[in-house]
């Protein structure tokens, strides 16, 4: 492989966070894993196969979302470093630009999925949105994890998580030392109750295993800006391997599936792999196919999207007199890749565009920042 720039070459803690393609790949491999299994369980309703396709060989795909909550934690930490202890001015801009990430196209996939639902009601003279109670607005429309969970869009789940972890940033924000100190907080206090140790469960699902696994990439993210990430020979394959490890652990151990243990094992091993990939980065640029990258920055609308579009792919399938006639196997490989490929026009010509527009045209203004070192 022939020596390319380093994306470092220059950086320090003040600066601009570099583009790393092997984090976007890594970002494209989690959404994929996401994808592959929900591909195989949206077959196994009565009018399709009827069971878990593939003998649920891609089972193990959840975890894709397990890495995508360190990965959260590490980006926005790795990006919005030179803005840590700056104050409250900081807020402004930094929520603006959280926003216009998360809702626009949330809304726009929420929009694609509940739509059919509403126009037909409204079509047969019904209340168009009587699927909603009042007590479904907030987790739907605003993602607000302390009400019930998103309607329509499945994995809007994950996104009541992501707004929560992008609210409590703010901390760092307004005091690095203070926030830092209220995380470590955190941190215990999500020991302490899977352990029985607290009276009853945090609010807001703050006591979650998923919020130290963000907490453990805010950590990555702090170490990668200011320090020089150790790199050993053949590091790649040792923490490739203790992460399949965390993944069989997760999925085998003496917990089960989903428990305390498996997550947090998930979560050291996904700060392992984007320790490693950083170290790689910083020594030299790491190249990665093309597509793969490209993928990554459209990942979340292709986690948005997949399952309607499998969906429709796959009615439309049955629909032609198709899905029984073709093996299995082939069914579920045209639903994947039409799926993906669905996301990532989504990503290219509605996400991308309305983000970049909405960031350009209408951000508050910024808060001058003393030319001073983080």
């Amino acid at each position: 492989m022939a020596p390319t720039a380093s994306p470092w070459a220059g950086s320090h803690a003040g600066s601009h966070a570099p583009k790393l393609a092997s984090i976007e790949a890594a970002r494209a491999l989690a959404a994929l894993a996401v994808v592959l299994m929900h591909a195989t369980h949206l077959m196994r309703v009565p009018q399709f196969t009827g069971h878990v396709a593939l003998g649920g060989l891609f089972d193990f795909g959840y975890v894709g979302v397990d890495f995508f909550f360190v990965l959260s934690g590490f980006i926005i930490t790795f990006v919005h470093h030179a803005e840590l202890g700056r104050g409250a001015a900081r807020w402004p801009g930094y929520l603006w630009k959280r926003f216009v990430r998360v809702f626009p196209i949330y809304w726009m996939v929420l929009a694609m999925t509940a739509g059919p639902s509403i126009l037909s009601r409204l079509l047969a003279g019904r209340t168009p949105v009587s699927e909603l109670g009042s007590d479904d607005i907030p987790g739907t429309l605003l993602l607000w994890i302390g009400g019930n969970p998103p309607e329509y869009v499945g994995v809007a789940w994950s996104l009541q998580y992501e707004v929560l972890f992008y609210l409590s940033f703010c901390v760092l924000l307004l005091h690095l030392r203070g926030g830092l100190a209220l995380y470590g907080l955190w941190a215990v206090l999500v020991v302490a109750q899977a352990f029985g140790a607290l009276p009853g469960e945090l609010p807001w699902k703050l006591g979650d295993p998923h919020c130290l696994q963000f907490l453990m990439g805010v950590a990555t993210g702090l170490l990668a800006r200011r320090a020089t990430l150790p790199l050993i020979r053949r590091q790649g394959l040792w923490v490739g391997a203790a992460f399949v490890a965390a993944v069989l652990y997760e999925r085998l151990g003496p917990q089960g599936a989903h428990a305390f243990g498996g997550r947090v094992a998930l979560g050291l091993a996904s700060a392992l792999v984007l320790a490693t990939l950083v170290a790689r980065e910083r020594r030299q640029a790491v190249r990665v196919p093309a597509s793969l990258a490209q993928l990554g920055a459209v990942s979340y609308s292709l986690y948005l999207a997949h399952c309607l579009l499998i969906n429709i792919v796959l009615a439309l399938l049955a629909k032609a007199g198709l899905y029984h006639a073709l093996p299995e196997v082939v069914t579920f490989s045209i639903a994947v890749t039409l799926a993906v490929a669905g996301g990532w026009l989504i990503g290219r010509c509605l996400e991308l565009p309305v983000v970049a527009w909405l960031r350009r045209r209408t951000a508050p203004r910024a808060v001058p920042i003393p030319a001073t070192t983080a």
